[in-house]
């Protein structure tokens, strides 16, 4: 079989299974062997929560595992690798790149005299992973594995993405203040990226509750959570539902307290009930619900309620 039938193949099985699991991962490994040839290889998901690659197959030795896993992402050749998004062979470096952690790690100390880097993109953008493959001679990988593994870039990229289909919700998450988290149907919270709010989907949070029903198109909430107050959107994907997230002001001039009454209110909570719930007495309680229709321009509870339930608030 040809290494241009060989990645075909490998694109299909990406496509139909992934990589994200330990099998898959050294199932595509192999594959990859096929269509670039080296001494050893290594496919790798980048953690957003920890900041860190970690490993799902490899052939390196455990050491350099571990450097790849915890410390690549540090070097500044990375970086570059990681900015201009095209793979990059050490024979292609100018020489006087050739040094820093990477090559005083891993390649001289090995004996590599040749090998690939290539960083993985999902389609919205995000960085996923990374592909690393090394060689005792000098012959690979030549181009038409380079060619090869450029054209499997986004197959690879997507069975590494737990969210493998585009969604509009998802593009350019983590470039402006918005952050990502992904709910799977078993219940586990996949941080989509580096200062995602693991916080606001974990048991007992009421979003925890409203993402896990999620029926048909997306939904708005809004989230006192911390202290802080939230604007969520809800999408539901292939692989469960994607968390949108990002920290606003409170909506008409309400304060967080203020926000946590209205929220009770909306349950059909007395005041001395609130203050129960709150640990506040009934009189500050009724203070705050004045200050809450004075903001809102609610005429009463029932309004009030109302508008709650129009922002979608959980506290």
């Amino acid at each position: 079989m040809t290494a241009l039938a060989t990645a075909r193949e490998l694109g299909a099985f990406l496509r139909r299974n992934g990589g994200r699991t330990p099998g898959s991962a050294a199932f595509v490994l192999e594959g990859l062997a096929a269509v670039v040839s080296s001494d050893c290889a290594a496919l790798s998901v980048w953690d957003p929560v920890l900041g860190r690659h970690r490993a799902l197959a490899s052939t390196y030795p455990s050491a350099l595992t571990g450097f790849l896993d915890h410390a690549m992402h540090t070097d500044p050749l990375f970086m570059t690798v990681r900015r201009d998004r095209v793979p990059v062979r050490v024979r292609d470096l100018p020489v006087a790149r050739r040094r820093g952690r990477i090559f005083d790690t891993v390649i001289s100390p090995s004996g590599f005299r040749d090998g690939i880097t290539q960083c993985l993109f999902a389609a919205d953008g995000r960085y996923v992973g990374m592909v690393n493959a090394s060689t005792l001679g000098t012959r690979h990988p030549d181009d038409d594995a380079v060619a090869l593994l450029t054209l499997l870039g986004s197959d690879l990229a997507a069975s590494l993405d737990p969210v493998p289909r585009l969604l509009p919700s998802t593009a350019g998450l983590g470039d402006d203040d918005r952050e990502g988290l992904l709910l799977l149907p078993d219940g586990r919270v996949v941080a989509l990226t580096s200062r995602a709010r693991v916080g606001l989907l974990e048991p007992p949070a009421p979003l925890h509750g409203a993402a896990r029903n999620l029926h048909g198109g997306p939904a708005h909430h809004l989230v006192v959570h911390g202290g802080t107050v939230h604007d969520i959107g809800l999408h539901r994907a292939e692989t469960g539902v994607v968390v949108v997230h990002r920290e606003v002001a409170a909506p008409a001039g309400l304060t967080v307290r203020e926000l946590e009454v209205l929220a009770r209110v909306a349950e059909g909570l007395s005041n001395g009930e609130i203050g129960t719930v709150l640990g506040i007495g009934p009189r500050t309680v009724a203070t705050h619900v004045e200050h809450v229709l004075a903001k809102t321009g609610c005429r009463n509870r029932a309004a009030a309620a109302a508008t709650a339930a129009g922002w979608g608030l959980l506290v």
